[in-house]
């Protein structure tokens, strides 16, 4: 019987060494859905294609920081393919961490087994140390251009989805795009005359969809003024989330260099921030 008491004793003298170690980790750590290790000198950023190529052909791409390659590659058949045209790296909610500073973006068209690696665009890059980025490569041929946004994912509301709007269709009327979101009986004009590579690079708030409710939202990319709809898409907007919409593609469409109704038309869509 004494046996067995000193036993007990030492299992829950373990358990109580147990639970301590488990608390002080716990003051050291935030776990969080969204907490991420971020080195004191590295920034994130996401890397959105959204170009037109000559004749109105696309294509994919990859990109290198001083030299170094920040994007990643698929392999198809043994061709080393890039990020195609209306794509993004990192392809989830994630960014990519990229050293902070003055630095020097290239981005390439990667080479087949017949054609050469082609540069498109050469540009800086500058990044502060653990601050969140977008930066876009844009334009149609002949003219590219890098277009790079400050992500602030700090929420004034968890209760609140927040968005925003960015206008990427080189050959927009001068009079830009109105972007309204129809919610239930509503169609709210929430941001107005928006020109190329222009919007709001802060996010606003949103009411979101409760959770477990399958309710969508119709986001509208519209004709200044008019109820004409260009491009759409629909969204379940959560709390917490944020979102960044953004409109490309080319007014009128342009297939092999020539207007088209269905390549390259306007198209709306959106990816996750956080």
């Amino acid at each position: 019987m004494k046996k067995n008491i000193i036993t007990l004793n030492k299992i829950a003298a373990l358990l109580m060494l147990a639970l301590t170690l488990f608390s002080s980790c716990g003051d050291d750590h935030n776990f969080t859905p969204y907490a991420e290790s971020v080195s004191a000198t590295t920034a994130k950023v996401k890397f959105q294609n959204t170009t037109i190529g000559p004749g109105g052909t696309n294509f994919t791409v990859n990109w290198t920081v001083n030299d170094t390659k920040t994007s990643s590659i698929a392999v198809l058949t043994g061709l080393p393919l890039g990020v195609a045209t209306g794509g993004q790296y990192p392809a989830s909610i994630n960014y990519a961490l990229v050293p902070a500073g003055n630095q020097t973006m290239k981005v390439e068209i990667p080479a087949t087994s017949t054609v050469a690696v082609s540069t498109v665009l050469t540009s800086p890059l500058v990044l502060e140390a653990t601050k969140n980025y977008t930066t876009f490569l844009v334009g149609a041929s002949p003219t590219y251009s890098a277009y790079t946004v400050t992500d602030d994912l700090t929420i004034a509301d968890p209760t609140k989805a927040y968005i925003r709007f960015l206008n990427l269709i080189p050959n927009s009327p001068v009079a830009g795009y109105d972007l309204s979101i129809k919610e239930l009986n509503s169609n709210a004009l929430v941001y107005s005359g928006v020109k190329y590579l222009s919007g709001s690079q802060a996010f606003i708030p949103i009411t979101p969809v409760p959770d477990l409710d399958a309710t969508t939202y119709e986001v509208q990319l519209r004709t200044v003024g008019t109820a004409t709809i260009i491009a759409k898409f629909t969204l379940t907007p959560r709390k917490g989330r944020i979102y960044t919409f953004f409109a490309r593609g080319y007014m009128g469409g342009l297939s092999a260099g020539l207007p088209s109704l269905t390549v390259n038309i306007p198209v709306l869509t959106y990816y996750t921030n956080k």
